[in-house]
């Protein structure tokens, strides 16, 4: 069973399954030990889950866990079981892997992407870290020497399908920020769909620079 999002997403967060602090910060993972393949992300929730790393990271449980979690909200949510434990740890898999491996290529394909096009107006294109990326939901930074012009989400199209309450939470988040946060959009072919715009909302901060 492939990731569609569908009754699995929602119940999923209803739940808050996967948020970060009742299972595991993925993109902080990923961050902290830059993973190639599936198997050694997998790998990587699994120990976090049995021993304290120096990255800091630590993991609520295994990915199967996380699936029985999912199989059991059912009930809760349903009184019946839609779909089987294997299913469920699937679902799990896919969101906390595949997609998670997925999301970090696309962000540093953003990154590479703008940086190319801003260079011309020195403008460097750095990746958010801490608590700017996971708590104000900041994935890029641009920024002219050392000073902070804006920063940027790098999310799929489905995001604006999402839930009103999940849209809200996160642009609460940008605005305590104190800063301009721009929505960079991709398809399900990974190709950024708004990109241009971007780059005209970039541009036009620079005049009430100091």
């Amino acid at each position: 069973m492939a990731y569609t999002g569908g009754e699995l997403n929602l119940l999923n967060g209803k739940y808050g399954i996967s948020a970060p602090s009742n299972s595991v910060p993925v993109m902080k993972l990923i961050k902290a030990h830059q993973p190639k393949t599936r198997a050694e992300l997998y790998s990587l929730i699994q120990s976090h889950a049995e021993f304290k790393c120096p990255c800091g990271v630590i993991s609520q449980g295994r990915v199967e866990d996380f699936g029985r979690q999912l199989y059991d909200a059912q009930l809760k949510e349903w009184g019946i079981y839609k779909y089987s434990l294997q299913e469920c740890i699937q679902w799990e898999y896919d969101l906390f892997v595949t997609q998670s491996l997925k999301g970090d290529l696309i962000e540093r394909n953003a990154q590479q992407s703008l940086q190319t096009v801003l260079k011309i107006l020195a403008l460097k294109v750095e990746l958010a870290e801490g608590f700017v990326d996971e708590e104000l939901r900041v994935d890029l930074l641009i920024q002219k020497e050392e000073q902070i012009i804006c920063g940027i989400q790098v999310k799929p199209l489905t995001f604006k399908k999402m839930r009103a309450g999940v849209i809200w939470q996160n642009k609460k988040a940008n605005k305590k920020w104190g800063r301009p946060v721009y929505y960079l959009f991709y398809d399900k072919n990974e190709k950024f769909k708004n990109m241009d715009e971007i780059i005209e909302s970039i541009i036009g901060l620079m005049p009430d620079m100091s």
